[in-house]
């Protein structure tokens, strides 16, 4: 009994023995996993939480390597120091893209897409979202950083005390290095020739990189900034073969036609004017009397549209209306593109016409880069109501636009003239902590309606102060006698994004009947205009050649297209391929509806928006305009 009993012990011992040294050989594999995954862990959180797995499925195989490759080069630089310097290095390298995602999360909460590199450069812009943002704290909100925190405890704690630096390292170094060969093999390929249904290759969105959503799907966080970042300094294409297919998209389009709105307003003065955040549902006779009376008066287009490129989303409006190209959609122009040739912007072709034409804004020069892009636009001068004001919420009221006599002298002081004006008023946040919000509700306290969200009634009331600009503007107009000369072109920057209660957005954006939020008015104002409501469906870029065509201006080559031209049929293309006319409305390949267009037509129209796209960015890679001059 006592040789069994010890026979037993000793079996158990040479098991024990066997699985500790089965652990042993394990631990190894363990210590060098463990470090890795809390940035795999941080990747999918992020996609989770921001439903990327509708673009791309989470569990597929290209962003978990992608992410796994980058988790382990991150792993191995922790390990290069002694274990205490290497928790902190691996902590700063945790921390910077746990700032990074949560970035990303905010904006993706706000704009339903994510910030490419470029985007960073609007930072000053990001300050006026610093109180906005913190109505996007939620039990989500909350979370979504819980885990994150959790996931970079986890991993320094993990790092371990000894390893074969020499050896782990290394191969931590090389398994990233095969994740950037293999994982983008594993996409869909590009299809030889783009047809219709080009937009389902995951090859080619990986190529192309223009929708940061899908892409970050693609790609996950870590990927999608080395890819932004070797995009953004990668040599151009051969630009004599880029201008020869911009030459064909131009020559396979009609020509266009002289109608019998050519050259109405020529040698009329100009005031185009682009609004802040005044939706379609905002412009109505209760919120905007006198917008709504000119807009009843004029030429109204009622199915205009303002696609979003770029995150600047003003200045998105801003660079495709004045140029009728629109911005890059993984970057901004406002900084890379100011020494770019425009002749054909609006500023140039009112200019060469003999036009006076400046330029007047809220913010400073520097900002979005006007006081150089506006420039290249053709304006002679940019005009901040900063340098003028004193205050900032002086200048961020649209009437002092109009009440500074220096600046209204700036706009009418030579004609013919043309004046870009840029309103602020309406500018996010709504909410009681918003300055600009307070005084617009203490200036129209008539909007301060308890059965309505307050958020609603702030936009509302910071409309009316835009509403009030141009009361005093056609006044003053009136009193120097230049009403019965001026046009005033009036549009929007984009859809009331500002409002964080999106269901309520929605609501009010159906009730006014639009079919999209990217629906946006648009109208044109003079005296003894005849009311003409034009229903043809438009975007951003069409607004240049239907100004030049109703000015007698030369016809503008662009994207865009004039609004009379009875071959231009009409249409909206958004970024990620989507697009919409009169007959139907196609996302990102999806027929949503149809009303009588063929199958044909669809595949047909699928594959020019994205031809569409190509070319506007082949005109902005090439500086395509300089080699015309």
């Amino acid at each position: 009994m006592k040789s069994d009993s010890a026979a037993l012990a000793a079996g158990r011992g040479h098991h024990t023995d066997a699985g500790a040294a089965k652990w042993q050989r394990w631990r190894p594999l363990l210590h060098l996993l463990l470090p890795v995954l809390p940035f795999w862990l941080l990747d999918l959180t992020l996609r989770i939480a921001t439903d990327s797995g509708a673009y791309y499925p989470l569990y597929a195989a290209a962003p978990n390597l992608f992410s796994l490759g980058f988790g382990a080069l991150f792993a191995a630089f922790a390990l290069l120091p002694p274990r205490r310097w290497g928790r902190v290095l691996y902590g700063v390298i945790y921390v910077l893209w746990t700032v990074y995602a949560v970035v990303q999360y905010g904006v993706w909460r706000i704009f339903d897409r994510f910030l490419f590199l470029a985007d960073f450069l609007f930072a000053g812009e990001g300050l006026d979202f610093v109180s906005y943002a913190r109505q996007l704290i939620d039990w989500r909100f909350v979370l979504v950083v819980a885990l994150l925190v959790l996931w970079g405890v986890l991993g320094v704690r993990s790092l371990p005390e000894r390893t074969a630096r020499r050896r782990v390292c290394p191969a931590l170094g090389l398994f990233f290095v095969l994740t950037q060969l293999v994982a983008p093999r594993l996409y869909a390929p590009v299809p030889e020739t783009l047809d219709w249904d080009a937009w389902e290759s995951s090859g080619y969105e990986y190529e192309r990189f223009s929708s940061s959503s899908y892409d970050l799907a693609l790609t996950g966080p870590y990927q999608f900034v080395l890819r932004d970042a070797w995009l953004s300094v990668a040599p151009d294409a051969d630009a004599a073969q880029a201008a020869a297919e911009i030459d064909a998209f131009f020559d396979e389009r009609p020509a266009h036609q002289d109608n019998e709105m050519t050259g109405l307003l020529a040698g009329k003065n100009l005031i185009l004017v682009q609004l802040e955040s005044v939706d379609d549902f905002v412009l109505n006779e209760e919120n905007t009397p006198t917008l709504a009376r000119l807009q009843s008066e004029g030429i109204h287009f009622s199915e205009f549209y303002t696609p979003q490129y770029s995150n600047g989303y003003t200045f998105n409006t801003e660079f495709a209306a004045q140029t009728g190209i629109y911005p890059y959609a993984n970057g901004n122009v406002a900084y890379s593109l100011s020494r770019s040739a425009f002749p054909d912007a609006i500023g140039g072709l009112f200019e060469a016409a003999g036009y006076t034409a400046n330029s007047f804004h809220k913010s400073e020069a520097k900002f979005y880069n006007r006081g150089a892009m506006h420039q290249a636009f053709g304006y002679e001068q940019y005009y901040s109501a900063l340098d003028f004001a004193e205050s900032e919420l002086q200048a961020g009221v649209d009437e002092f636009l109009v009440d500074c006599d220096e600046l209204y002298e700036r706009m009418i002081n030579e004609q013919p003239f043309l004046s870009f004006l840029i309103t602020y008023s309406g500018h996010l946040g709504y909410d009681e902590i918003d300055a600009l919000t307070t005084y617009a509700l203490e200036q129209h306290p008539e909007y301060l309606d308890d059965s309505r969200p307050y958020e609603i009634n702030g936009l509302f009331a910071k409309a009316r102060l835009t509403d009030d600009m141009f009361s005093a503007l056609l006044e003053r107009l009136e009193e120097d006698g230049l009403l019965g000369d001026t046009v005033i072109c009036v549009y929007d920057d984009h859809y009331a994004y500002g409002l964080t209660d999106r269901a309520v957005l929605e609501e009010y954006s159906e009730a006014a009947g639009g079919r999209l939020l990217e629906r946006t008015p648009c109208f044109i104002w003079y005296e003894g205009c005849t009311p003409m409501t034009v229903d043809k469906t438009l975007q951003t870029v069409d607004l240049l050649p239907t100004l030049a065509n109703l000015f007698g201006l030369p016809a503008p080559r662009t994207m865009g297209q004039d609004a009379f031209d009875p071959a231009y049929e009409g249409y909206a293309i958004f970024p990620d391929g989507t697009w919409l006319n009169g007959q139907a409305y196609v996302k990102k390949g999806a027929v949503v509806w149809n009303d009588g267009m063929t199958d044909a037509a669809v595949a047909e129209m699928t594959a020019y928006a994205r031809r569409f796209q190509e070319i506007n960015d082949k005109i902005l890679d090439t500086d395509y305009y300089s080699t015309l001059e």
